[in-house]
Parts: structure tokens; sequence; C-alpha cells
């Protein structure tokens, strides 16, 4: 009786200590319930059952007191005594229930408090997202403001606003002139010219204008403004405090870098940031800047870095380049890191400031939801583009082809580790001990195979196939004894109706309730690697996640899908694909290797030992982040020329912003559109002319530069610009007599009319010029034609011929089929024009502004007779053999060069130069003897590929390029035409 008297008092210990839990969980779920803003009554109804069920065991503490002495009054009868003891060890058995009740309980409240922290998480998602979306807000504000009506409505406004001041003092409505108005404005600046004492801390005016670009479009003053309005609408004057670098500690005999991080979660690429903070910072000052926080924020601080979180970067052009220009301004940053394609935003500033980027890029682009022009953006403004596997950048080239020819490095991260020093040794060993327990708890045989998942729940890291893959291993004979365990936030079936509900129903319905566990993300994930038998990687795309190269680390075989991440290509190489890679998403494959393993605890170890050995070898910290150092020596002493090719090229006064950049840049200043020419030609991205009449490629490849990778109009100039093929006549209008022309009766001009509707701006041109051509139509329809003899009824030239053609060729088929011969027998000179979408290319104003371009550089417009001053000079200049549109993109072969070389052979064309000069879509004026070639080739119908075509890669596009080569070997010259102020 005193053993059993002993056991209950123990028991009794035990239930005060649980209780002592009960009561710091309810303190924990307390603190979560106020930062969730007590929202969540469910949380207060469990408390007051926890409460109550506290009360009912103090109940019964008082019960088991009075039986204890009970015991002991009727220690003299021994019947009595035997009866008491098994009344005590009934109540030991339904303490030892209440005890597990409240274990039980203790469980349900630790997945209660993940479910809140979870829910935090998703809140700060949401508080991010919300500030993106004022970010959107203000830019839509910011464009309204700039508009023509707000600048015109503006008086109103302001009377408007005078008129309630009036009504307010006087309480009367009187009306009010625009004179009065006037005088009370300069009466109302002159007071805020008085009030500029109530300016805030860190307002800058050219800041404020930068944040709000419908200041400069006013071209109202910032200060008077802020007062006046800015203030009241809550306008963003500062994005960067003026104490921010005043209080850095950096050490002066170290250089200082950037590292760009898109957020401080304790996921992969903020990890990443975190680790190369820490390794940098033992030979650079770093600054940090993040665009999202995390727990991870005190870490880099902890690390030795400057630290500054902006969360209104994200998606906001503007401020990214005010942010980042005071960075470069306040920190003499040798070179900076951006980590992800979220981060971008800050790479052309950066550029703009000639500090040197290495961008790191983890995501595959298939599921980034980027425009490709994402992509091409940062390669643009990316000194280095480093991806972390050769699968995530063949997913890049296979999303956006234009970036095929462009070198990119594959550089895998090292292991990267998770900063601890934020939890106590006794924290650390606590959690440890409660990971252990609950992925091997008590009754699980110590034999059982325990096959580990993590991260984030999504479909993206295939937990349902996870699930997939345990279903068929444990309803296998051999799989029995098989632990399936996935460690992550996200799991949720009571409020997750977009992912979660479907799991756990898949996990019921497969009936492997008790086989799947789910852990919420914890800082003890070292203690589930060492109690893991196996890794699945179960994803559908993962570029390389630090929770595979972590097991593997500890020796746990890791296992996966091909075709889904770098990880499949690392065990392929390392020669444990048999072993470890799985057909492409077949989960009866994967799941037949994890049964493999399972079976023999000496595979596994021998498998587990060889992935060890072979992820400790590549995956190798240090050496990439020495590698990554290497790199930006490399990108800094190329942006270092890039600086001094941008300063040659200004300082020559030949850059023609008129021509060189596209109609959305002429807004920006000389400056920053010869920086943007400069990386254009460093990137390989956007290459452009810089004037016409000269082509930057053919003398990069013809003459050479004198240092490599200097720009090559730059050293044109350093070398006091040399002639050459580089160099071709250029046609500008000019003033011309009838004399000055060939006769009419001479020319011909062929129009292949695929779009009817745009004839009318081909023939409204032609009508501006004194020269009338023979026309050659060709349409594809019966309609087309009847709207071509309508609209050509009043041409003051002649109609020659209009033929109903098929749709093969587009427009180089009919012209040489139909037309060719006969146009060459009875002419000197052609023309060739064609209605033109490019419907390939989603924004139709490209196809508009292209077009445009094309017809007033060879047909002129009401200020301009280009066709005149075309066949003028044509006439005077018997070497000139063909005259097009000098387009200021620099196109090359593309897709194209293996049609064009197979029938180079044909037209005896002895050389195909990788750079030239073409008449980039197809029109042109010509001497007809130029096309006898062409026409030697005697292509049918049949030779032309079939509609739809291809942007790129075909016959047609091959001719369009071969044109100016057979132009050159028939002793005959090209030469371009350019029209003041009209570029594409």
């Amino acid at each position: 009786v005193n053993g059993l008297s002993t056991q209950l008092t123990e028991r009794d210990a035990t239930v005060e200590g649980l209780s002592t839990q009960l009561a710091e969980q309810d303190e924990k779920v307390n603190g979560l319930n106020a930062q969730l803003a007590e929202r969540d009554e469910k949380v207060n109804g469990l408390a007051t059952q926890l409460a109550e069920r506290n009360e009912a065991v103090n109940e019964l503490n008082v019960k088991l007191a009075e039986q204890h002495k009970a015991v002991k009054g009727l220690s003299t009868k021994l019947a009595q005594r035997d009866e008491k003891v098994n009344g005590l060890s009934t109540q030991l058995t339904e303490r030892d229930a209440t005890v597990e009740g409240l274990t039980a309980q203790l469980a349900k409240r630790d997945e209660k408090v993940n479910g809140f922290t979870t829910q935090l998480a998703e809140r700060d998602g949401q508080l991010v997202a919300l500030h993106e979306a004022v970010a959107a807000s203000d830019h839509q504000i910011t464009v309204l403001h700039g508009s023509k009506s707000w600048r015109i409505t503006k008086p109103l406004r302001f009377v408007s606003r005078l008129l309630i001041r009036t009504r307010k003092e006087q309480n009367t409505f009187r009306s009010i002139s625009l004179k009065e108005s006037a005088v009370l404005l300069e009466k109302t600046d002159q007071e805020v010219v008085l009030d500029k004492d109530k300016l805030p801390n860190g307002f800058d005016p050219d800041v404020y204008v930068k944040l709000n670009p419908d200041l400069a479009v006013a071209g109202v003053d910032p200060t008077t403004h802020y007062l006046r309005h800015g203030r009241y609408e809550g306008r963003i004057f500062s994005v960067l405090d003026k104490d921010f670098c005043a209080d850095y500690d950096f050490k002066g005999d170290q250089e200082t870098i950037l590292v760009v991080s898109h957020e401080a979660t304790r996921t992969g690429a903020p990890v990443l940031s975190f680790n190369l903070v820490q390794e940098l910072g033992k030979r650079y000052n770093i600054v940090v800047l993040l665009l999202g926080g995390g727990p991870l924020s005190s870490a880099f601080r902890r690390a030795g870095a400057k630290v500054l979180i902006s969360i209104n970067l994200m998606g906001n052009a503007a401020w990214a380049r005010v942010l980042v220009g005071q960075l470069c301004e306040r920190f003499n940053l040798k070179f900076a890191l951006v980590n992800s394609i979220e981060a971008r935003l800050v790479l052309p500033t950066l550029g703009e400031y000639f500090v040197p980027a290495i961008s790191l890029l983890h995501e595959f682009a298939s599921y980034t939801h980027r425009p490709r022009q994402t992509f091409k953006e940062l390669f643009f403004w990316s000194g280095e583009v480093v991806f972390s596997t050769k699968l995530t950048l063949e997913n890049a080239l296979a999303e956006c082809p234009d970036l095929r020819d462009l070198s990119a490095r594959i550089l895998p991260q090292g292991r990267c580790l998770l900063p601890m020093e934020e939890f106590s040794e006794v924290q650390l060993q606590a959690e440890r001990a409660r990971i252990r327990r609950l992925i091997r708890p008590e009754g699980v045989a110590d034999n059982s195979v325990v096959v580990l998942g993590a991260g984030f729940v999504h479909l993206r890291k295939g937990v349902d196939l996870f699930i997939e893959c345990a279903a068929r291993v444990v309803h296998a004979q051999e799989g029995k004894g098989c632990r399936f365990v996935w460690i992550g936030k996200g799991y949720d079936p009571e409020n997750d109706f977009g992912y979660s509900v479907y799991l756990a129903d898949q996990i019921r319905r497969a009936g492997l309730d008790g086989h799947v566990l789910f852990l919420d993300e914890t800082v003890a994930i070292e203690a589930a690697y060492e109690e893991a038998d196996l890794f699945l990687l179960s994803s559908r795309l993962d570029p390389l996640p630090n929770v595979a190269i972590d097991a593997m680390a500890h020796g746990v075989p890791a296992l996966c899908f091909n075709k889904t991440t770098g990880i499949a290509d690392f065990l392929m190489d390392s020669g444990l694909g048999n072993h470890c890679v799985a057909a492409y998403l077949d989960s009866a494959d994967l799941a037949e290797k994890i049964l493999t393993l399972a079976g023999s605890q000496v595979l596994r170890e021998h498998v587990g030992g060889r992935c060890r050995e072979a992820s400790i070898a590549y995956f190798n910290r240090k050496d990439y982040v020495a590698r990554l150092e290497i790199l930006a020596r490399g990108v800094c002493d190329r942006t270092q020329q890039e600086k001094m090719d941008k300063q040659a090229i200004l300082d020559a006064g030949l850059f023609r912003q008129d021509f060189s950049h596209p109609p959305f840049w002429q807004e920006q200043s000389i400056d920053e559109e010869v920086r943007a020419y400069v990386r254009g030609w460093a990137s390989g991205i956007d290459r452009r002319k810089p004037f016409p009449g000269f082509h930057p490629g053919i003398y990069l490849e013809q003459h050479g530069v004198a240092t490599q990778g200097a720009d090559p109009f730059a050293d044109y100039l350093r070398a006091e610009r040399p002639d050459g093929p580089w160099h071709y006549p250029v046609i500008i209008v000019g003033k011309t007599k009838e004399k000055d022309l060939p006769d009419n009766q001479r020319v011909a001009l062929h129009l292949h009319v695929y779009y009817p509707e745009l004839l009318p701006e081909i023939t409204v041109r032609l009508a501006h010029n004194k020269i009338c051509p023979d026309l050659f139509v060709s349409v594809t329809n019966e309609e087309a034609c009847d709207f071509v003899v309508s609209e050509l009824k009043d041409y003051k030239g002649r109609v020659v011929d209009i033929q109903l053609v098929p749709n093969r060729g587009r427009d180089i088929g009919p012209f040489l089929k139909v037309f060719g011969q006969r146009i060459i027998d009875a002419y000197d000179f052609v023309g060739h024009i064609h209605t033109k979408k490019t419907a390939d290319v989603k924004d139709v104003n490209v196809g508009k502004t292209w077009y445009r371009f094309l017809l007033k550089n060879l047909l002129g417009g009401e200020s301009e007779a280009m066709a005149d001053s075309i066949l003028a000079a044509m006439k005077h200049d018997a070497s000139m053999g063909m005259v097009f549109p000098d387009d200021p993109y620099i196109v090359g072969w593309g897709a194209n060069r293996d049609f064009a070389e197979s029938h180079a052979v044909r037209l005896d064309l002895q050389n195909t130069p990788e750079n030239l000069n073409f008449p980039v879509g197809t029109m042109f004026w010509a001497r007809t003897s130029v096309l006898v070639p062409l026409l030697d080739l005697k292509l049918d119908w049949e030779d032309y590929p079939e509609e739809p075509l291809p942007y790129d890669g075909t016959l047609l596009h091959a001719m369009e390029r071969l044109l100016p080569l057979i132009v050159s070997a028939g002793n005959w010259q090209n030469a371009v035409t350019n029209v003041i102020g009209v570029t594409r």
C-alpha cells in the first residue's frame, strides 16, 4: 500500500507538472491570440475547456488525498486494505489514462500553436501583398496626376478649394474670378515659403520628385507642393532614413559589397543569402537589402551586416531606383550579389551607377509566373547570371528562346546552414527531443524505416506524390514497417481548402492514418535527419533544395524523380541514379526504389555513405563563394570598361538618340540612353546601332577591338573612325526634280496585300512622291482583290496587274514566282512592299510601329518624299544595287543559317559573315538586275513552307538575309535610308 501510495504521490507530481505545462501552453496560446487580434474564438473555447480540465484534475487530487488518509486509517484491517489497494490500482489506471489524455491535449495544443504560427506567416504575406497593392495604387494615382486631363483641370480644383475655404470663412457663396485666383495662389505660395520649418526630417526635394513623377511633368516646386498638398495626400518623400548610414561600423581596410535578398524567411534563397553574408563577411563590409522581413533578419545583423528592410521596393521601380541610388551614393560598393529573380528591380540602378552585379537564379522560369521580358531584363543588367543547376538554366532558355546565345554560369551552391543563435541550448535540446519523440514514438518498432520529406506544403513540392509513394510502399508486404514523415509549414486541412484538405482526404482514403505524419517547421531539423533512414524529394520542380543536400550530408540516401530537380542530375552524375532516381513523376518506380533500400540496412548504409561523400565534395560552400568572388573580379573589370566606353561615346557626340533607342525610351537623358546602349552590347541583349550608316557588329567581326570586351563603337571612336564595310551610304530626304527621277515606265512596285485594310496607308504615302511606278499587286483571296481594285482606282500611275495567288511564300513567293521575270525584263528599278502586322508579336503596337517605320523610310509622308529621294540616288549612283531602311536593331541569322547556307551554295555566295546588314522586314528598292540570281533558283510554290510559319527559322527568313549578300556578290553596294526622328 505504501508503494502504491508512493506511486500515487509520484503521479500527483506528474499531474502537477503536466498542469504547469498546460499553464505555460495557455500563456503561449494567449500570446498568439494577442498577435492574431484575439479573433479566433475557437482558441478561447479550448482555453476554457482546459481550465475546466485543470479544475477536474484538482478535484481528483483532493479525492486522492482523502483516499490516502483512508488507507492509513484502515491499515489494521487486511481485508479493507486489500480492497483499498485494489481501488488505488484502479485509480492509477485511470490516472494513466488521464495523463495520456493530457499528453494528447498537449500535442494538440502544440499543433494549434503551430497553426497560429502558420497563420501569422500567412498574415505577414497578406501584409506584404497589401503593401504591394498600395504601391500599385500609388503608381496609378501618379499616372493620373501626370495625365493631361489632370493638368488641365488643375485651376478648377484650385478654385474649388478656394471656394470651400471661402464658404467656411464667410458661410456664404460668392463667385471668384481667375484673376482673383491667381492673386490668392500667389499669396498662398508666399505663406508656404514662410512655413518651410514644417518640412519633416529627411525631406529631399529631388527624391520627392523622383518618387512622384507627376510633379516633374507638371513642373511644380516640390517643396511648395509637399507643404500645400503632398503631406495631406500622404505622398512619400523619402525611402531611406538619413541616419541609416550614420552608425555603421565598417572596417576601413575592407571593401563594401551589397547582398540583396527578396525576404528573410528560413527558406532556400534567403538561407543562401545568410550563408553568403557569413562567409563574405570575413573579407568584406556587407550591406544587406531585404525586400521582405522574416526570422533571419536578426541573424543577418548578428553576422555583422548593415541590414535594410524595404517591403515597398517589391514591384515599385521608382522606389527601387531612388533607394538603390542612395545606397550607391552612400556606400562605395565593390559589387552586388542579387539573390533570386524576385530582387531583379535593383539591377537597373546598380547598372546606372556602374556597380558590378551578379544575379543568382534558383527558380524555374516555368513556375515564376514572370513574363519572358523579366528574364531578358535580368540578363541585360547583370554582369553575370549564375544558375544553381543545369535544369533551371535549360528551363529558362526553353521559356525564353531568344536568350539561347547568351552566356550563363552553373554553380551549385554549397551546403547552407541555418543560424541557431536565437535559441538557447536548453530550448534546442528540448526541441530535438520532441522531434525525435514524434518521428519515432513509443510503440514504433526499432527497425522501422523512416522516410523523411521536407518543405512548404505546396503542389510544386509534390506532397501528394509523397503520399502516393507512401501508399504504394506501406501496402506492399515488405513496406509495412515504413513510416513517412513530412516536416514543413502549410499543412492545415481545417483552413487550407486549396491543397491541404485534399492531402488529408488522400491519406484517409489510402488508409495511411498512422503511417504518414505532418510536422511543422522546426529549428531542430538536424534531429530529423539523424532519425531518418531515407529522404524522399517528391517535388515536381525544385532547383537545388537545401533539405536534400543536408539529408545527404547526414548520410541519408536521397530519392527523387528525374527531370524535376538538380539533385537528380547530381545523383546520376555520382553513379547513384539506379538506386535513387526514378522516371519522371513515376511514383511506382520511386516506391520500388524505396522498398529496395528499406529492405536492406546494408544497402541503405552503402548508398547513404556514397551520398554523403559525393555531396560533401560537390556542395562545397567555401568553393562556391570563392568562385563567385572570381566571377565578381571579372565583372568589376568589364564594368569599368563599360564606364570608359560610355564616356568615350558621350564625348564624341555622334550618338543619335532619335535613331538608336526605341520610342518609349526617348524621354530618357542621353546619358541614360548611352548607358543602356553600352549595356546592350556588353550583355548581348537588344543590341542596336548608335547612328545610321554604321554597324558595330560588322566592325567587331571584321576589324576587331584593341581591348577585349570593349564596346565596338567606342573602339571605333578611339581608332579614329577607320573606314570599312561597317560603313555604308545613307539616303536622307532631299528635294528632287522631275529630271532627277527615272522614267515612271522604268520603275515597278510590287505590293503584296495580305491585309487589305493596311493598303490605304501605302497609297497615301506613295501619293506624296512625284514618281508614279507601275504597280503589280498580289492578293490571297477574292475579297482582298475587290478591295484593292477599289482602292487603286484613283492611282495616278498605272496598275499593270492584280493577281490572286496561293497563301504560300508570303510576299517573296508571289514577287518572284508571279511577277519576277516580267519586272526584270521590262524595268530598271523595282520596289517591294507588303502589308505587315507582325502577328507573331502579342503587342500590336510593335507591329504598327515597325510597319510605319518601313513605309516612312521607303515611301515617306507629307514632309518627305522618300521614294523620290531613293530613286534619284539610285539613278545617279550606278553602284547602288539595293536600298532599304537602316534598322536600329542588330538582327543576326537567328535560326536561319542552315537554310541560308544551303541556298548560298546554289547562289554561288562564297561568304556568309556572322554580322550583316539586310532589309529587316523584307521591304526594299532595288535594281532589277540584282534579283536575277534569285529568279535563277526557279523556286516553285511547293518550295516555300506552308502556313502557319514560325517567327523565325524558315526559307523566307533566310532569303531576307541573303539579299544584301547577293547584291555584294554582283559588285553593287547596299545603301540605307534614314528619316530623322523616326525609329522603332
